[in-house]
């Protein structure tokens, strides 16, 4: 699945496999790293990796989440290109599709998302303007609206047409390569892209520092990362609401995932610039 910022790619995946597999805001950049989401039926299995949305890097995490999604293509069958059909194709748009004909020949389909904003007199002129750019014949693309499920069916059986005949290469009960510790860390740093604005959603990442299970409860503690002392006050709030606020919604996701009781307690600690500096992005699980 690869795509610029904010079209709507974890929005579908989560969609198809049904759970929370991949976190989703209104800000540009939420997917840092790619993701596996696994939908298995009694006809098919598919891997979906949903990947950081293609930009032009400033910081090595930004850079490390562009590498990941070019990565990523020689591992599928094919290309997912999910795009904001509402919209003609921007630069961005014309600078993956660029990627895809440099580093790749495997099929190509088109998902134009979010067609439920798109008007009636675009439809022809963003459908033909995609299509031309993609190199793709009329069978290869599908509209959709992935937050309410609209044409995804259709979309499914237009990639189940091209994927190859072979053995399931997950068990049935899988659904994501992701750990539940790293979800865990990814749903509080959602809470707080949904709840802030301007540099905090960039500028926050989460570590889980500690993971206890017991009968009944699971006790994580967790980190806030962020780069300088006023997001810190920030995340903190006025007497700590805001950060209970968060830890809250956060707490409420984690118990859905783990289908058990959790225990949250969070800190907020600054580190500045980590987003340049290769150990905390290791220590993320941002880079390899």
């Amino acid at each position: 699945m690869l795509g610029k910022p904010n079209v709507g790619k974890s929005t579908l995946l989560n969609y198809i496999i049904g759970q929370k597999v991949s976190i989703v805001s209104n800000k540009p950049q939420t997917t840092r790293r790619r993701v596996i989401g696994i939908d298995t039926t009694p006809e098919y299995q598919i891997a979906f990796i949903d990947t950081p949305g293609i930009h032009e890097p400033h910081t090595r995490l930004a850079k490390s989440m562009v590498e990941q999604a070019r990565m990523s293509l020689g591992d599928a069958n094919v290309i997912l290109f999910v795009a904001d059909g509402s919209h003609h194709p921007g630069e961005m748009d014309r600078e993956v599709a660029k990627l895809l004909k440099r580093e790749s020949t495997i099929p190509v389909v088109l998902c134009m998302n979010k067609m439920d904003q798109l008007k009636a007199e675009d439809v022809v002129r963003n459908v033909d303007a995609y299509k031309a750019m993609l190199g793709i014949e009329d069978a290869d693309y599908m509209m959709t609206t992935a937050i309410k499920g609209e044409n995804v069916d259709k979309l499914l059986e237009i990639i189940v047409s091209k994927l190859p005949e072979q053995d399931p290469i997950y068990p049935d009960d899988a659904f994501t390569d992701q750990s539940q510790r790293f979800l865990a860390a990814e749903m509080i740093r959602e809470q707080i892209l949904i709840a802030t604005r301007q540099e905090i959603p960039h500028a926050v990442a989460v570590l889980v520092d500690e993971w206890e299970e017991e009968t009944g409860l699971i006790r994580i503690s967790a980190s806030i990362i962020v780069e300088k002392s006023s997001q810190r006050a920030i995340i903190i709030g006025k007497q700590g609401q805001f950060l209970k606020k968060i830890g809250t919604s956060a707490r409420e996701e984690i118990e859905k995932m783990v289908e058990q009781k959790v225990f949250l307690q969070l800190h907020v600690r600054v580190s500045e610039d980590w987003r340049m500096s290769p150990r905390v992005l290791h220590e993320l699980e941002y880079s390899e």
